[in-house]
């Protein structure tokens, strides 16, 4: 595909891309006025005002017992207790740029609420509120795009750091939940937008020419991580991201696709007594020989993942066969939306064990259909 093709599809995605949602409270005069100009510039293509399905099950997470009883009355004396005024004021009005629409959400800790409500009692009040206000480094946006679902579906991450250098490829639409028409959209802008679009509050710190030697550490500068989640390819920066965490104390959780299985690597840097990155399981010479850049060969990289990271005897026979494929008759080793699924869900859980302070320990899992046996 030539240059000025490449172009054209840029240029129409333009308006797919993801930019800062427009909050407005209407209870503040300067937002009212606001939200008129913005509908006299006929952007808005679709106003959704759903605000009458939160009121029942706001009353449901404050009087549980009446859930099942309540009538139309005690419903709406709680709505008005609640505003003390117009509906509409309620809340705030959320413009999504790529979409036109003008959404009516929750005060923000209504929002919450109702999102994280049948977490109750899995996950505790206090805990529930150390979760949202984690801060959460994801690097790598294909598994890392199932990782960072999950963890917003349960609250996880008051502040997110994304980072990806690719757009999203026919070929990811295996693993990333998205659709053919964000096909050449950055994958930052792709997970960008969803979060934004379930929780318009969550802080977003965006890195959209990846993560490298030159730029890592303004990227921890910036988003000031509590736990940095590590989904991708490159093995040099992989070593390189451990030692940054390692000097200060920043746990790192990592899962491995394998066939349809998961491995997940937990990293407790936090905790006192941990001296090697990856375990110690992956040796001194081969972390010199990958940071000098005297390996970098995919198929080699690929060999090193599947000895040491998983171990050969971890490694399904299909998965083994493919490894040998990559650069013959496989343009890269093969991964399933499955195990991508799995990963987001298992590091998702790794994280809150490590926020809640319910596990300190550093370790290593394989689970998958039929599999479950911890590794060290």
């Amino acid at each position: 595909m030539g240059n000025e093709v490449l172009g054209d599809i840029k240029n129409q995605s333009s308006d797919l891309l993801w930019q800062e949602p427009i909050i407005f409270n209407l209870s503040e005069d300067s937002d009212r006025i606001s939200l008129l100009d913005l509908k006299r510039s006929n952007k808005i293509i679709k106003v959704i005002d759903n605000i009458s399905l939160a009121w029942g099950e706001l009353f449901d997470i404050e009087y549980p017992a009446k859930k099942d009883n309540k009538s139309e009355l005690e419903v709406g004396e709680f709505v008005n207790n609640k505003i003390g005024g117009s509906t509409k004021e309620y809340g705030y009005w959320v413009f999504f740029p790529w979409s036109g629409y003008l959404v009516h959400f929750p005060e923000k800790n209504d929002l919450r609420k109702l999102r994280t409500s049948r977490n109750r009692n899995l996950i505790n009040k206090e805990e529930q509120s150390k979760l949202y206000k984690t801060r959460v480094l994801v690097l790598g946006l294909s598994i890392g795009s199932n990782v960072v679902e999950a963890l917003v579906s349960q609250g996880i991450g008051g502040a997110l750091g994304i980072v990806d250098l690719d757009i999203l490829e026919p070929t990811n639409l295996n693993r990333v939940r998205s659709s053919y028409f964000e096909v050449g959209i950055h994958k930052v802008d792709v997970v960008a937008k969803k979060i934004s679009e379930i929780d318009p509050f969550i802080e977003q710190i965006h890195f959209r020419d990846g993560i490298t030697e030159a730029n890592y550490q303004d990227v921890m500068s910036r988003v000031k991580p509590d736990v940095i989640i590590d989904e991708m390819d490159d093995l040099r920066m992989k070593i390189m991201i451990r030692e940054y965490a390692m000097s200060n104390n920043i746990p790192v959780v990592m899962a491995t696709d394998d066939g349809d299985d998961v491995l997940v690597d937990i990293e407790r840097f936090d905790v006192e007594g941990v001296d090697d990155i990856f375990h110690g399981i992956l040796p001194l010479d081969i972390i010199s020989r990958v940071k000098n850049k005297e390996i970098e060969n995919r198929n080699k990289l690929g060999q090193i993942i599947g000895q040491y990271f998983v171990g050969f005897e971890n490694v399904p026979p299909r998965m083994m066969e493919s490894l040998k494929e990559v650069g013959v008759t496989l343009p890269s080793w093969p991964q399933l939306g499955g195990a991508a699924a799995m990963a987001g869900i298992s590091v998702a859980y790794a994280v809150k064990e490590i926020i809640i302070g319910s596990d300190n320990k550093s370790r290593r899992f394989l689970c998958g259909p039929g599999v479950s046996k911890e590794l060290m």
